[in-house]
């Protein structure tokens, strides 16, 4: 019997596969790497289509589950005394409905990625490294997403990360380092707040959080690191009223909200806008909108109430910064950029307030919106050769239709229009939130009104993004390229893929539900009345309101716009929000800075301390044996007599330190007394 595990097996084998063909046999074309990624991931595809089907034919045959895991025991253990068993971290391949459905669309989200940048070979130096690495990229990604624990699926994750850095870094020449290292560094941070997290439920958790954890079902481990449990226990008088289930819930949020770029280690995600549009597009759809959250719902069963509003807060705070900022950006990447951490910020908020399946669905939405959007900016940026700057843009419609119409289509998906079923998630997911917000009491209010208005803020910077570049006259050089099939085909297949995962009949939202064990996305045909629920009726008009809102302000060009903010109370919050709100800095000054403080510090004493006392060391340990040698010779030259002549070459001091016999002896002996005069002080006290 062939199970889906086996299949999926199979599918990874085929990503892997291409990229080791990529990386010895098509290393000089790049066209041919790119030919090679574009079939491995079309074999993936194919073999995980064939999975879920033999799944869904065999889901009521009993004994033929297919939900079951494909295990690979690794890391043995020493068990706990009484255990009667050894625990150890288990990897392998589940079949689940969460991991499958996640498993087809980051392998979709790669192809379509990579079909994009087949069409930039022509206009552009793309080494076949870039492919190769796309795929690897992939090939971690669909490991993690058909993770069977938190572990196995943190560490893939966190290797996607530094193999789509490196794909970053191949589009730049040279590799710009101190953006990977910008890149890298919140990661990091995240990495140490992850190995806190899993160390307190090692050490305090229940079987089930190791079965979650780890993959296995032991009894506490607190044999394997018992001395760790006094330092974990002493951060409780840090933390006054948290206990040790909330500060390692909040550690492991911590790191998946990292992923996602969530306040406060948001700042790596805009350095990323430096490489291709499909490097973006890759790693907006797959880590930064989905990788987060499918952790998240993998971590569910470790999150109390603290550690679920911790998500939340985080993911409202998220949402404000980047729908605020993105309002007033210029650069066209940069602006998809903060909008996708805003929309996944909302997508957070929902996760955290309970409703789970609106969170995720959210989540697979904005993996597709958004990496359409970066595909749409990246086609822009081939056709005005490279010009970033959407106020020098305008009328692009009219050599890029097909861009417009689909890129526009996005828009409006992603400010709430039905037709992207984004209006029921969001409807659905703010009455959770005022449910939820309600019962904690002043402080939650703040939690539904924050995201609510940012609603509003998105669909005015989505609307105003998109109408500068493809709406009114041209402002700056007219277009000289227009579209290729290559380019526009991912486009039109991202907007049937978001079509049809927000319909009833794909019922993605009854799948999370059943999965997570909690109802699904219903649609809402009555909200509360007053004034909290007259900002939510009105949701699916939030992108033509948008639209027509930023025709009549752009209409007759910029100058509305920029007597506006030349006005003093504006411009000093539009100089705020374009610079950031300063969180690069910010951000710098209380981790980046310290960083390199340590760093300089630990150059420091390792170049003036510790080579000086290896330095030293040697010279010590060159001179006992210079003098040992030579007691050991026979020897007899006067020590005055070699004391008159000159020193010479370091040959000749060797041999005047050999001849030196008496001295030699009277030191040995002046040592010996010495270590035995310490030893019997030592002993005496």
């Amino acid at each position: 019997m062939i199970y889906a595990n086996t299949i999926l097996l199979l599918a990874v084998g085929f990503l892997l596969g291409g990229f080791i063909v990529m990386a010895g046999l098509a290393r000089r074309s790049a066209h041919t790497a790119a030919y090679i990624s574009i079939i491995s991931l079309l074999a993936a595809l194919a073999a995980g289509l064939a999975a879920i089907i033999r799944r869904l034919a065999h889901a009521g045959v009993p004994g033929q589950s297919q939900t079951h895991s494909l295990l690979f025991t690794w890391l043995p253990l020493p068990g706990v005394a009484g255990t009667g068993g050894t625990p150890m971290i288990a990897m392998g391949i589940s079949s689940g409905s969460l991991n499958l459905v996640f498993f087809m669309l980051f392998l979709f989200i790669v192809l379509l990625a990579q079909l994009h940048t087949l069409g930039m070979l022509k206009y552009k130096a793309i080494r076949p490294d870039y492919f190769a690495l796309g795929t690897l990229t992939a090939f971690f990604l669909a490991l993690a997403a058909l993770s069977i624990n938190v572990m196995q699926m943190y560490l893939l994750l966190e290797l996607a990360i530094y193999t789509a850095c490196s794909m970053l870094q191949w589009a730049n020449r040279p590799p710009e380092r101190p953006i990977a290292r910008r890149i890298l560094l919140p990661h990091a941070i995240a990495d140490a707040l992850f190995l806190i997290g899993i160390t307190i439920f090692a050490l305090h958790g229940t079987p089930l959080d190791h079965q979650i954890l780890f993959g296995h079902d032991p009894s506490r481990m607190s044999g394997v690191a018992g001395g760790m449990q006094q330092p974990i226990a002493a951060l409780k008088g840090w933390f006054p009223g948290l206990t040790w289930r909330s500060l390692g819930g909040m550690c492991l949020v911590a790191a998946a909200l990292a992923k996602s770029g969530q306040f406060p280690l948001h700042t790596w995600v805009p350095e990323t806008i430096t490489g291709l549009s499909g490097a973006n597009a890759m790693l907006s759809g797959t880590l930064i909108a989905g990788g987060g959250l499918l952790l998240l719902a993998h971590c569910a069963g470790l999150l109390n109430l603290n550690a679920a509003l911790t998500v939340a807060m985080m993911g409202a705070t998220t949402q404000f910064c980047g729908s605020c900022i993105a309002l007033v950006q210029k650069d066209i990447k940069r602006t998809v950029a903060w909008l996708l951490i805003a929309q996944t910020g909302l997508n957070f908020v929902f996760f955290g307030s309970g409703n789970e399946a609106a969170g995720l669905l959210g989540g697979l939405l904005t993996a597709l919106i958004y990496c359409g959007l970066f595909l749409a900016a990246g086609t822009v940026l081939r056709a005005s050769d490279g010009q970033r700057d959407i106020t020098q843009l305008g009328g692009v419609w009219r050599r890029l239709p097909i861009t417009a119409i689909v890129s526009g289509m996005l828009v409006l998906g992603g400010a709430g229009v039905g037709l992207s079923g984004m209006t029921e998630i969001m409807r659905q997911g703010l009455l959770h939130v005022h449910a939820y917000g309600w019962g904690i009491g002043e402080f939650g209010k703040c939690l539904y009104w924050v995201p609510l208005i940012m609603c509003y803020v998105t669909a005015l910077a989505l609307a105003r993004w998109w109408y500068l570049i493809f709406a009114g006259k041209a402002r700056g050089q007219p277009l000289e390229e227009g579209e290729l099939a290559v380019q526009t085909f991912p486009l039109l297949i991202l907007l049937v893929g978001v079509i049809i995962a927000g319909q009833p009949f794909a019922d993605l939202s009854g799948l999370f539900a059943h999965v997570i064990g909690m109802p699904g996305v219903r649609h809402v045909r009555h909200i509360a009345a007053g004034f909290d629920g007259m900002l939510l009726r009105p949701l699916e008009w939030l992108g033509p309101a948008a639209l027509a809102v930023v025709a009549l302000v752009y209409a007759g060009g910029l100058q509305k716009a920029d007597t506006l903010r030349r006005r003093p109370g504006p411009n000093l919050v539009y100089r705020w929000l374009a610079a950031d709100m300063y969180f690069a800095d910010l951000f710098f000054v209380l981790l980046g800075f310290p960083a390199q403080v340590i760093g300089k510090a630990a150059a420091f004493l390792d170049r003036w301390v510790v080579e000086w006392l290896l330095v030293t060391l040697a010279i010590v340990i060159r001179l006992a044996s210079i003098l040992v040698a030579a007691a050991e010779t026979g020897l007899n030259v006067s020590f005055w007599e070699r004391l008159e002549r000159p020193a010479g070459t370091a040959a000749g001091q060797l041999r005047t330190l050999k001849r030196n016999r008496p001295v030699v002896y009277v030191l040995l002996a002046l040592a010996m007394v010495s270590v035995i005069a310490l030893l019997a002080a030592w002993i005496g006290a």
